[in-house]
């Protein structure tokens, strides 16, 4: 009888991660937006995760918009006649309220202390719009004193390297109901 409870505990807490797995997708099930072409020169880097509604549901069709400087920090060549950011994207959520997009990790606004940073423009039905910049920890410019300045609008993420030297991060945003 003894054996048998410790069995039972035994299974329980090993499908217990299993369960927390499933509640993630792997990064590369998710279908990727390619906000630059291959070829662009810097890191490649790959930002995913889940948009829910103001209750912490998934939630899917919402529209997320990225945008980024290039490796040298800039949206548009110098002496480009626009203004629109080279470096873009649109990802729908899935039915899971999953995005990812893939791109080259951003430099920071040449002769500034600006962080190197991604534009993330979230809308979804019946919620507010939603703007945010995802800042990168191992960032040298997200110094102590730029992390007293940011405010709830700004996210600081941790990245990891994969094996074949792409950057991976998460980020997750809870949409305000209108």
């Amino acid at each position: 009888m003894h054996r048998r409870a410790f069995a039972i505990l035994a299974c329980v807490l090993c499908l217990t991660p299993l369960a927390f797995l499933r509640s993630e997708p792997a990064v590369t099930a998710i279908a990727a937006v390619a906000m630059c072409d291959e070829k662009e020169p810097g890191e490649k880097l790959e930002l995913y995760g889940q948009i829910r509604d103001e209750d912490g549901r998934p939630l899917p069709k919402a529209s997320v918009i990225a945008y980024n400087t290039d490796a040298t920090g800039l949206y548009v060549p110098r002496g480009s006649k626009t203004r629109t950011p080279r470096i873009r994207g649109v990802a729908i959520t899935d039915a899971d309220g999953w995005y990812r997009f893939r791109t080259v990790r951003p430099g920071g606004y040449p002769g500034t202390d600006d962080p190197q940073h991604i534009h993330l423009h979230i809308d979804a039905a019946v919620h507010r719009q939603t703007m945010r910049d995802v800042w990168f920890e191992d960032d040298p410019r997200v110094t102590s004193g730029k992390r007293r300045t940011w405010n709830a609008d700004t996210a600081i993420l941790s990245l990891t390297r994969r094996a074949d030297g792409v950057w991976v991060g998460r980020y997750d945003v809870q949409l305000a109901g209108s």
